[in-house]
């Protein structure tokens, strides 16, 4: 399916009956709403299941500029108020949580309940990166320039596209801890004991600043629990849902 908002084509799936299951999505070249197709195969069955394309990835075409955080949480909102949708949970993945965090956030009308998948929108850094980076200060601009492996795979995934890269550096440079302190609605995080992406350190501050939140842990589960852990992921959601 596809919808326009302000002039921007917008990819998204609608699946199954009952309470909506608004799904956002991570980032990487290789993500889209039919990564998620193992965890939405289970929820469908419990819930309305949609799930979108952001601007840039899957079949939904990218922005005409850079964007930031709110951009993308701004166009979910138009996109709920399009398919008239007033009443929804959200589940945001990685980069979907930070959208996910924004919408709440703003205490938008209709959300009544928040699920976070390993998200992402804690930019503290552990002593190991923060080492990282000082390495990388001393490393000759040339060397830099042949070492791309200095970035992380999702920023070489956008080095030859300038607007999805300019994109990523909004979206990483801001932190959503305050954010995270405004949320009012009840929260979920569910999470892989072994993230590496965003590690479970980062689950502990966020249900530290979400007043209420409860945090599930999956032994063995890393940054992909929607796609390489399904079943037990779908299994600590609709249990919390229901």
């Amino acid at each position: 399916m596809e919808i326009s908002i302000d002039g921007q084509k917008i990819s998204y799936l609608d699946r199954g009956k009952g309470r909506v299951v608004v799904l956002l999505h991570g980032w990487s070249k290789e993500i889209n709403k039919e990564k998620y197709l193992p965890l939405i195969n289970l929820l469908e069955k419990n819930f309305r299941i949609v799930a979108i394309d952001f601007p840039g990835f899957g079949k939904s075409i990218k922005p005409n500029h850079p964007w930031s955080v709110s951009d993308f949480s701004d166009l979910v909102q138009k996109f709920l108020i399009k398919l008239k949708i007033s009443k929804y949970i959200i589940i945001g993945h990685s980069f979907g949580g930070r959208v996910a965090i924004k919408l709440a956030a703003e205490n938008i009308l209709g959300l009544e309940k928040l699920v976070l998948v390993d998200s992402a929108g804690v930019e503290r850094k552990s002593i190991k990166v923060k080492l990282m980076v000082l390495l990388a200060k001393l490393v000759p601009v040339e060397m830099k320039n042949k070492l791309r492996s200095f970035g992380s795979n999702d920023y070489r995934d956008v080095l030859d596209d300038e607007i999805m890269r300019e994109t990523m550096k909004n979206v990483v440079a801001e932190s959503l801890e305050a954010d995270m302190a405004r949320i009012k609605v009840p929260t979920l995080l569910v999470w892989g004991e072994e993230d590496r992406t965003t590690p479970l350190w980062q689950a502990k501050i966020i249900r530290q600043l979400i007043v209420g939140s409860e945090l599930k842990v999956i032994n063995g589960g890393n940054h992909g629990l929607p796609y390489k852990m399904p079943e037990k992921t779908a299994e600590i959601i609709i249990k919390y849902l229901k």
